[in-house]
């Protein structure tokens, strides 16, 4: 049986996060060997490295990252992440303001990234967040600590999934997203995100969001633009 050790990283009172989170441990129970660690406010990054440093002590196979904001967890979702036999693997989502594009994004010129928003099956990506994000243990063998650091941009610093996977590049480690499913963010799902798109650039008039949108559409949209749109 494979062993899964469950972190989540709260700052959030998230009612539809607290029912699927038990919901998802009541159903990874029959199937795996869970269990979990939430640590309350903390600075993002120190939180990270607090559960990692447990998740390795722990001896378990995989480190499953959880957002505090995100809902909708399936056993289906942790199955499809296992599968993907690989060093990271997300589900897809959205981001969680507009222009709510996936949270899945390549690099197409130095600094330069492109949301992925469509794929097929198991998709390699550049760069995710933590949403439902499986970290297979010999991941950290590839990194130095802390595992888990802040990245400045635009006056913010709690951005570690952008150094995280930056350096895990450069050691030719990429993640992968899993495309079979979709994650719900706070108020955005699969099934909404084209109206909500449309209502904040044309009803809302969203001038400078829908130029974020228009950057992402022409392929210029820059990677310190991340911060803005989490």
């Amino acid at each position: 049986m494979k062993s899964i050790y469950i972190g989540v990283c709260k700052t959030r009172n998230h009612e539809q996060f607290e029912e699927s989170f038990r919901n998802l441990t009541d159903s990874m129970c029959k199937k795996y060997l869970v269990c979990q660690m939430i640590v309350k406010d903390k600075f993002l990054p120190d939180a990270q490295n607090e559960i990692t440093a447990d998740f390795l002590q722990s001896g378990y196979d995989y480190l499953l990252f959880l957002d505090d904001d995100q809902w909708g967890h399936t056993v289906e979702m942790v199955d499809t992440l296992v599968e993907a036999n690989a060093y990271v693997a997300t589900i897809k989502t959205y981001v969680r303001q507009y222009p709510y594009s996936c949270a899945l994004f390549r690099y197409c010129a130095p600094n330069v990234v492109m949301p992925v928003e469509t794929g097929y099956g198991y998709v390699e990506c550049d760069l995710t967040g933590f949403p439902m994000t499986l970290i297979r243990r010999d991941t950290f063998e590839h990194l130095e600590q802390p595992y888990f650091r802040p990245y400045e941009a635009i006056g913010r610093a709690w951005n570690s999934d952008v150094d995280f996977f930056l350096r895990l590049a450069e050691k030719g480690i990429k993640p992968i997203g899993c495309f079979q499913y979709i994650l719900n963010h706070d108020k955005v799902t699969a099934e909404n995100v084209l109206e909500l798109r449309h209502k904040d650039r044309l009803e809302g008039n969203n001038v400078a969001r829908w130029r974020l949108q228009k950057a992402i559409e022409e392929g210029s949209f820059k990677l310190e633009d991340l911060t803005v749109l989490k």
